[in-house]
């Protein structure tokens, strides 16, 4: 699997000296949905996630702010994610020391959210499997579906299609859905799905698109 994209985020309150010293973790993990052409190596996010549902949820009481003392602590709360606990020690232990710990009680409340791509190859079937060209191309066409929302988050809601000319999001349109090619390029399923029955590239960038 590969490295996460990782953020975090901590918020400290100081209490009364008599006031026990608390950490909160909580690791959120989500799944983002890339799908990658073997041939060129180009990467397409589809817009997709998945959540992993409920969060991690850690807390202990912070005695010292050893960084030895807390990898340990933190090495035996995150048996699945060791690999956080330096930075994460190193952060508990400065923010702690930030606010007068052993002076004044500390309340430090930790948001880890970790995203992983999850990368899905999208091979061509070989010849001799015995799937139609057409069958390929409506492959194609299909993984690259984008809804409206999506849509409209690319800033393409008011753009046309380049080869009917007619609004890619128009509700009248008999063109189809919009969708996405590798090339990153969206049309009408429709126009494009008769288009790579003709020509195996892209209408504009003359990316090929299947072999």
């Amino acid at each position: 699997m590969n490295a996460p994209e990782v953020e975090v985020s901590i918020t400290g309150i100081k209490h009364s000296p008599s006031t026990p010293n608390k950490v909160v973790i909580m690791i959120n993990t989500k799944f983002d949905e890339i799908l990658e052409n073997p041939t060129t190596g180009l990467r397409t996010p589809t817009g997709r996630s998945t959540l992993v549902s409920p969060p991690l949820l850690i807390y202990f009481d912070l005695c010292t702010t050893s960084l030895r003392d807390i990898e340990e602590l933190l090495g035996d709360k995150l048996a699945s994610h060791r690999w956080l606990c330096v930075d994460l020690a190193s952060d508990i232990s400065t923010f702690a020391n930030e606010l007068g710990f052993g002076f004044n009680g500390v309340t430090l409340t930790i948001s880890v959210k970790l995203t992983y791509q999850n990368v899905v190859v999208v091979s061509d079937p070989a010849p001799d499997e015995g799937l139609s060209l057409r069958a390929t191309i409506l492959r194609i066409v299909l993984l690259g579906k984008i809804d409206r929302e999506e849509l409209k988050s690319l800033k393409m809601e008011t753009e046309s299609c380049s080869i009917c000319l007619d609004n890619l999001s128009g509700s009248s349109s008999k063109r189809g859905a919009a969708t996405r090619m590798n090339c990153s390029h969206v049309f009408h399923d429709l126009c494009i799905l008769e288009w790579l029955q003709r020509k195996r590239t892209c209408p504009l960038c003359r990316t090929v698109l299947y072999d």
